[in-house]
């Protein structure tokens, strides 16, 4: 303590000043435990109300971002399969239709063939009905010219 005490005497550091230094430390300790430091909680605290939030936010956002590609994905393959199904449908009808087309040809070509088999035999019929009034017809006529009976 004689060593200390030789320093502070030849530093010219007297008692007071002593008691000077260790009521500044003891200020300090207490301006940092009653000041400071709940101030640095607060400054702090308001960091983490600004900081937090929007770290909440961006990850809110990276949620939807992850939801709406999820979503847009989902539409895209739902779209395409309504598409498939649309054309199955389509196709299905377009083939009915050529089943019926096909059906009403085929029975188009039935009756033709039916009319054209009646108009052969209606013409057949009408060709011996005109030959046998055309001969009758020219037998009048000749006995109407010549003004007696042909036999």
């Amino acid at each position: 303590m004689e060593l200390v005490t030789k320093i502070f005497e030849v530093l010219g550091i007297t008692q007071l000043a002593f008691l000077q230094m260790a009521l500044v430390v003891v200020l300090a300790l207490i301006m940092s435990a009653t000041l400071i430091k709940p101030v640095l909680a607060v400054f702090q605290e308001r960091e983490d109300l600004s900081t937090k939030p929007v770290a909440e936010a961006r990850r809110i956002l990276d949620e939807a971002d992850a939801k709406a590609k999820m979503y847009d994905e989902n539409l895209r393959k739902g779209a395409a399969e309504a598409l498939a199904r649309k054309r199955a449908r389509i196709e299905e009808a377009a083939r009915g239709e050529r089943k019926g087309i096909e059906a009403v040809v085929e029975e188009s070509k039935r009756e033709v063939e039916a009319m054209k088999v009646k108009i052969a035999g209606e013409k057949a019929a009408v060709s011996r009905t005109l030959r046998s009034e055309v001969s009758r017809l020219a037998a009048e006529i000749s006995e109407k010219v010549l003004g007696r009976r042909i036999a």
